[in-house]
């Protein structure tokens, strides 16, 4: 009976973990000039995205006053950005010591399986690199990719 017990506890352990799993979906792409990105995306049990989590970025190319360099936010992505009704989800953030700053927009598309949109990042990252933004830069992920 112990052993019973014990793997129905089991087993409805790994149902909730699937179930909470399967509520992540995880998104991975490039940018414009070679960079890449990867997020997570919240869903809710009645399949409907509501919140976009772990933007994180890498080797985004950028234009600084010294020359050309790249930009990333792999140590300390924004916090989680909500998408709305239509699929969509943007927000304007600063780091804590206000010398950069970061637009990320973009549009879930095709059931939630693509995304795009675009990314903006300027300021002052230290080390002579100052005055420094990317442009607009156009960014791609797919669901699993």
């Amino acid at each position: 009976m112990k052993r019973v017990a014990i793997g129905a506890g089991l087993i409805v352990t790994l149902a909730f973990a699937a179930a909470a799993f399967a509520n992540i979906r995880h998104y991975n792409g490039h940018t414009e000039g070679g960079g890449k990105v990867r997020f997570v995306t919240k869903v809710r049990e009645d399949g409907v995205t509501t919140k976009v989590k772990r933007f994180v970025f890498t080797r985004v190319p950028m234009q600084c006053d010294n020359g050309a360099s790249t930009v990333g936010d792999a140590g300390s992505p924004p916090p989680p950005m909500r998408v709305n009704g239509e699929h969509r989800f943007h927000e304007r953030f600063t780091s804590p010591n206000g010398h950069k700053h970061f637009a990320i927009r973009g549009r879930l598309r095709d059931d939630d399986q693509k995304a795009r949109g675009i990314l903006r990042v300027n300021g002052d990252f230290g080390g002579g690199a100052t005055s420094c933004h990317t442009g607009k830069t156009h960014w791609r992920a797919k669901h699993g990719g």
